[in-house]
C-alpha cells in the first residue's frame, strides 16, 4: 500500500512556491511532488518520521499543532545526528523533510495522507 503526503491550508493543497526554495531530493510518487511542492510520497518516509521522531504519517489529518512539534523535533534530531541519515534514508532528505514540515508550521497548515 502506498502513501502520499500532501499540506492543506483552509481545506487546500498549499501553495507550491512555499516549497520552491527545498532541494527537489525527497521521493515523489505518481499524484505527489518531490517536496518542491506541496506533497511527497509519504510511505518512503514514513519508517524514518516514526523512529525518528514518534510520527505516524498513516493519518488522513495531522493537526497543526503535531506538524509544528514535528518541525522542531526534525530540527533537533538533525542537530543531535550530525552527518547522519537513517536506513537508505540521506541527510539531505532530512533535511529537506525538515524543510518542508516547518515551512507547513510556519504557514498554519495540516498535513494529510492519502493512500
Amino acid at each position: 500500500m502506498g502513501l502520499d503526503t500532501y499540506a492543506y491550508s483552509s481545506g487546500k493543497c498549499m501553495p507550491a512556491h512555499l516549497f520552491a526554495h527545498i532541494p527537489p531530493v525527497l521521493v515523489g510518487g505518481m499524484f505527489s511532488g518531490n517536496g518542491q511542492t506541496s506533497s511527497f510520497r509519504g510511505k518512503v518516509y514514513a519508517p524514518f518520521l516514526h523512529n525518528a521522531i514518534g510520527l505516524d504519517l498513516y493519518q488522513e489529518e495531522i493537526p497543526h499543532e503535531t506538524v509544528v512539534r514535528a518541525a522542531d523535533l526534525l530540527d533537533k534530531w538533525l542537530s543531535d545526528n550530525p552527518g547522519l541519515g537513517f536506513s537508505d534514508i540521506s541527510r539531505e532528505e532530512i533535511s529537506a523533510l525538515a524543510q518542508w514540515f516547518r515551512v507547513v508550521a510556519d504557514n498554519g497548515g495540516t498535513v494529510g495522507g492519502w493512500w
